[in-house]
């Protein structure tokens, strides 16, 4: 994890590293990379690459699931930045309740990451919802299994899914800031993002004991 520190606040660096031949999730081909032109040849270098869209750490919107929903390049850059809430759910009672969750201080517009893979329920998700997230992140490569009931919920809904996060334990308590912007590809189901949140210098905004 990179950190690099500023007076008065601390970007934390939550994304995967892409490393030519891995794949982030089972059934999509490895990411790759093709030299083009080169150094001894050209003067210069460059690179091609295959990248799927569901690539290490990445954003999931909503015509993933819905074939007419917006694509990446049709959301609204402010849905891809905002306050969040780092989220540890082995200290959490479950499932998950929206009057918990207020009082962790989640609060509508907010984006909540959860540390490691969180194996939310449908019920969970609904807290989520109820408390008007714009969204969810996750450290596990899926925030759910086939039939993807979580996706499905929390696409429709218009929150966007983070998946294959890191380092999201070192936010846990923090007031803190994320953004994870996407390419902005056409049609795209998907992208891979450089996730970062800054941390805030404020008191413990957790709620937490």
């Amino acid at each position: 994890m990179q950190r690099i520190r500023k007076p008065e606040n601390l970007i934390v660096d939550l994304s995967r590293t892409l490393v030519p031949g891995e794949s982030s999730f089972s059934g999509d081909p490895p990411f790759l990379v093709l030299p083009w032109h080169q150094h001894n040849i050209h003067g210069f270098a460059t690179q091609v690459l295959f990248l799927p869209e569901h690539a290490a750490t990445h954003v999931d919107v909503p015509r993933h699931f819905f074939k007419d929903a917006w694509g990446v390049e049709a959301i609204a850059l402010e849905r891809f930045f905002g306050r969040a809430r780092a989220l540890d759910p082995e200290r959490l009672p479950r499932p998950l309740e929206e009057t918990l969750l207020r009082k962790l201080n989640v609060a509508e517009g907010d984006i909540v990451l959860f540390v490691g893979n969180p194996k939310l329920t449908e019920e969970d998700a609904q807290a989520l919802l109820a408390c008007g997230v714009k969204g969810v992140g996750v450290e596990a490569e899926s925030i759910d299994e086939p039939p993807f009931p979580l996706h499905r919920l929390f696409l429709q809904a218009g929150v966007l899914i983070y998946e294959n996060l890191t380092g999201v334990a070192h936010l846990v308590g923090k007031d803190i800031l994320f953004f994870g912007f996407p390419l902005k590809i056409s049609s795209a189901t998907a992208s891979p993002v450089r996730a970062v949140a800054v941390i805030l210098p404020s008191e413990d905004a957790s709620g937490l004991p």
